[in-house]
């Protein structure tokens, strides 16, 4: 994978009344690398596929609360057919009824998946209730992780991190107090 379709580096942007924050310009950069490399594999053709233009430009951040720490987990369409072939291959052992059980579990994951295009100006939309799931309220830390990337409540950030990772939890109150935002 090339550097520049992985999501690295942090970012903190403010949360606006109608729920709206922009995704940092490289995450979405990102994501349209790894869109297009998607479609020439797959031999997807973007234009008669889907009516959404978004969609098919790969102007679409995929959300769920993440499943081991208390913030978003973002990601592409890339990385969900990744993630499905993993799961197959974590259950190749098994057979039957046992397989299809063990990864209809995992495939839980993309239940509750929300894809959140964004707008011309490189805004998502966070409803209230998927705010809600990680705390966010005025302004979100992006965080990546490479295939992945976090949205975290600042202060939720920090105190995950100030044990194990001190520096990054600094950063972060760095981030916010050059926003004037008081942790």
């Amino acid at each position: 994978m090339a550097v520049h379709d992985q999501f690295r580096g942090k970012a903190l942007n403010a949360v606006d009344a109608k729920g709206r924050v922009s995704v940092p310009a490289d995450y979405r950069g990102a994501i349209q690398t790894r869109h297009r490399r998607l479609v020439m594999q797959d031999g997807f053709d973007p234009n008669a596929d889907d009516t959404d233009e978004r969609r098919r430009t790969g102007k679409v951040v995929i959300l769920i609360k993440d499943p081991t720490q208390p913030c978003l987990m973002a990601f592409d369409n890339a990385y969900a057919r990744d993630h499905r072939r993993t799961i197959d291959e974590r259950h190749a052992d098994k057979a039957g009824l046992q397989r299809e059980a063990a990864i209809r579990k995992d495939l839980t994951f993309f239940g509750s998946a929300e894809d959140m295009p964004w707008d011309v100006n490189g805004r998502i939309v966070l409803p209230p209730r998927i705010r809600a799931k990680a705390g966010i309220t005025d302004f979100v830390y992006f965080f990546g992780l490479s295939d992945t990337f976090g949205l975290w409540n600042p202060a939720t950030f920090v105190e995950c991190h100030q044990e194990e990772f001190p520096d990054l939890a600094d950063e972060c109150r760095e981030f916010c107090e050059e926003k004037g935002f008081a942790l």
